[in-house]
């Protein structure tokens, strides 16, 4: 689940992320009345969902026959820190994920970084960073990581480093990109390694930020990162 927003006086148009059919939207009449056959809890932003559907052959609005969570969260909805993330990330994917083809391993890859969000009891506090960093490479624009002593440069839109820095808004000063290669370097299971100074840690999240908006068409402005970055901030 990446969004969901109220349609007349009792529904809701649910974004759906789906393992067999992309990005698709789903009408849930009646999901916000007080008996409602479906839980309106399920609809939360990132909810991991097992669904049967009436599903149309052109693009539309589709319809949910059947709907339950496989895997209820069991830390994410109490921890802040998690569920700060899991709030900034749902935004970053609907901002990201456009294509209604399937694509399995993408699915897969957001669904077991946030099983793994939830049952991790070490720090969380970088866990958006490395996840926003191995999503560009299903996204399609994983950076190179060209990094040494002479290409310490990092450039946002070409995506590698260079032996001079350019200008101050499309490339990384040496102290942020050597943080930046660092990033590239880490892998999702091992997202606790990755330690960023909290001084650090705000500039790699814009830049993050930045890079997916020169490498996404019609990416949209982000508004949930500085609730994450006061919630975090405190780490």
């Amino acid at each position: 689940m990446l969004h969901s927003i109220k349609y007349g006086e009792t529904s809701v148009i649910a974004r759906v992320f789906t393992r067999e059919f992309g990005l698709q939207s789903y009408l849930v009449p009646g999901v916000r009345k007080a008996k409602a056959r479906i839980r309106q809890n399920l609809f939360q932003p990132l909810c991991i969902l097992d669904m049967i559907v009436y599903h149309k052959e052109k693009e539309g609005l589709h319809r949910i026959k059947e709907i339950t969570s496989p895997h209820p969260y069991e830390s994410i909805p109490y921890d802040i820190p998690k569920t700060t993330i899991a709030l900034f990330l749902a935004e970053m994917l609907h901002h990201s994920i456009k294509s209604h083809e399937a694509n399995p391993a993408l699915f897969d890859f957001i669904r077991d970084a946030l099983l793994a969000l939830d049952q991790t009891k070490e720090r969380t506090a970088d866990f958006h960073l490395v996840f926003l960093m191995r999503l560009t490479g299903y996204l399609g624009f994983f950076p190179r990581n060209n990094y040494d002593n002479l290409q310490c440069y990092f450039h946002l839109q070409d995506g590698l480093f260079k032996d001079r820095p350019g200008s101050p808004e499309l490339s990384l000063d040496k102290s942020l990109s050597r943080w930046f290669h660092m990033l590239i370097a880490s892998g999702m299971q091992a997202h606790t390694a990755f330690a960023a100074p909290k001084e650090l840690r705000k500039a790699l999240l814009a830049t993050m930020i930045d890079y997916y908006k020169l490498h996404l068409e019609g990416f949209q402005e982000v508004k949930s990162h500085a609730v994450l970055e006061m919630v975090l901030a405190v780490d």
